[in-house]
């Protein structure tokens, strides 16, 4: 007869898996009152997401995995604890239940895009295991609970896209294990808080759409692990501290339709890894840094309506992965750098409203993947370059209240996705090329107040979607058709 060996437990892991099952056991009776409280706050669940959320005997059976685990959107960990709720897109409605700050091993509440309203509930702040709270789009109002500031676990705060107003409570400085904080398209106001330098492993802070105002704060320096800034849309103002130069992981800068002012830091030059930098619509002076030339992994820099009033530095023509480049609407001089000739992914490149003489570079025919060239209302001379027809996807060509001369070249004909020729107010000359009829989806032409003469070509009959028409104060002759 073999003898039967019998396994025993080592009694401090026998102690441990003892007390794990018993506070597994008292934890259920509590989760599932704060479960069902959630529930009992949803007043619309369109999509029945919550239709197994249902309470039954044996939900919390001693020893057993209680069946709330089970429930769509919800998690446990191997004792049957509450650990995640999640409820994407599910169209639910209603208020949030105070008594989810009693589920205290949560760590992940995601509600994204759903439709609940009122009050974000302060009893959250009791939530010590958190590290992900996710509300954004929904309605949520009031002001974000200072509570939340107590989260010492939590890495990620997103309520972005909701009617939250009020002030950033300074306590959210103490989580100072936050990594992305989202905070955009609400109704927030007052300053950024003086302790934001606190959070120093922020690497991602959206705060757009709302009504902030005031300066960055001098500790906001202290955020060198930043990896996308979003502050667009406020009233901030003061200028951009020189110390971002040491914010060395930066790939997004975006301080749109603000009151920044002063100059562009130069030391930005230094943030190589910068993929977009969007600072139009403020109240920048001085020069273009000619070190925004180093950002070789640029692809949308865009300051446009600003008050800049340098030369564009031929820099910028080793910004070779630019898609979009706009300086539209400052008070720019000299002439365009035939160095963007360079710039062979360029699709939108914006010059309209500023200072500009010289002739356009024949070096911008390169720019083959270009959809948009606006270059109006500047003091650019000389003729088109002939060969303007390579640029084959071009779909905007804004070129009017200049002072070009010479013929429209022929080869304008190449351009068959143009949708919008505006030419007007220039010193153009000669006759209108033939081939127009092949611009097919061109629905503005406009080339008044030059010196155009002969006839009008007959095949403009063949731009069937032409809407508007300019031809007024030129020299031609014979008949409209």
């Amino acid at each position: 007869m073999v003898a039967r060996r019998t396994w025993l437990l080592p009694p401090v892991l026998a102690v441990w898996l003892a007390v794990a099952l018993l506070a597994a056991d008292a934890a259920a009776p509590l989760h599932l009152e704060a479960l069902l409280a959630f529930k009992k706050g949803v007043t619309a669940d369109p999509l029945g997401a919550l239709s197994d959320w249902t309470a039954g005997a044996g939900d919390a059976v001693r020893g057993g995995v209680p069946r709330h685990c089970n429930w769509t959107g919800v998690a446990c960990d191997g004792a049957g604890r509450v650990t995640s709720i999640q409820l994407l897109q599910t169209q639910l409605q209603g208020t949030l239940t105070p008594f989810l700050g009693n589920i205290s091993t949560l760590q992940l509440l995601d509600l994204t895009e759903n439709g609940f309203t009122g009050a974000i509930p302060p009893q959250l702040g009791r939530l010590g295991e958190l590290q992900q709270l996710i509300l954004t789009e929904n309605g949520f109002a009031g002001g974000i609970p200072p509570e939340l500031g107590d989260l010492g676990s939590l890495q990620l705060l997103d309520l972005g896209n909701n009617s939250l107003s009020g002030g950033i409570p300074s306590r959210l400085c103490n989580c100072s294990a936050m990594w992305a904080l989202g905070l955009n398209t609400n109704n927030l106001n007052g300053q950024i808080p003086s302790c934001i330098g606190d959070l120093h492993k922020l690497q991602i802070f959206e705060a757009f759409m709302n009504n902030l105002d005031g300066e960055l704060p001098p500790s906001f320096a202290k955020l060198t692990r930043m990896k996308s800034l979003d502050l667009s849309a406020n009233n901030l103002s003061g200028s951009i501290p020189p110390e971002i130069g040491n914010f060395s992981h930066l790939w997004i800068l975006q301080l749109v339709e603000n009151r920044f002012s002063g100059p562009i830091p130069s030391e930005l030059g230094r943030c190589k890894n910068l993929t977009r930098l969007n600072i139009y619509s403020n109240r920048f002076t001085g020069a273009i840094p000619r070190e925004l030339g180093e950002l070789v992994n640029l692809e949308e820099l865009r300051l446009y309506h600003n008050v800049l009033s340098s030369e564009i530095p031929s820099s910028l023509g080793r910004c070779t992965k630019l898609v979009s480049l706009g300086l539209s609407t400052n008070q720019l001089t000299g002439s365009i750098p035939p160095e963007l000739g360079e710039l062979r992914s360029l699709q939108t490149l914006t010059l309209h409203d500023n200072r500009l003489t010289g002739t356009v570079p024949t070096s911008l025919t390169n720019l083959v993947n270009l959809t948009y060239l606006s270059l109006s209302n500047n003091s650019l001379s000389g003729r088109l370059p002939e060969n303007i027809g390579a640029l084959r996807n071009l779909r905007k060509l804004i070129i009017h209240s200049n002072s070009l001369s010479g013929p429209i070249p022929v080869s304008i004909a190449n351009c068959t996705l143009l949708s919008n020729a505006s030419m007007s107010s220039n010193e153009l000359t000669g006759h209108l090329p033939a081939g127009l009829g092949q611009l097919q989806g061109l629905v503005f032409f406009s080339v008044g107040n030059n010196s155009l003469n002969g006839s009008i070509p007959k095949d403009l009959l063949d731009c069937v979607n032409l809407r508007t028409l300019v031809l007024a104060s030129n020299n031609f002759t014979g008949g409209l058709w």
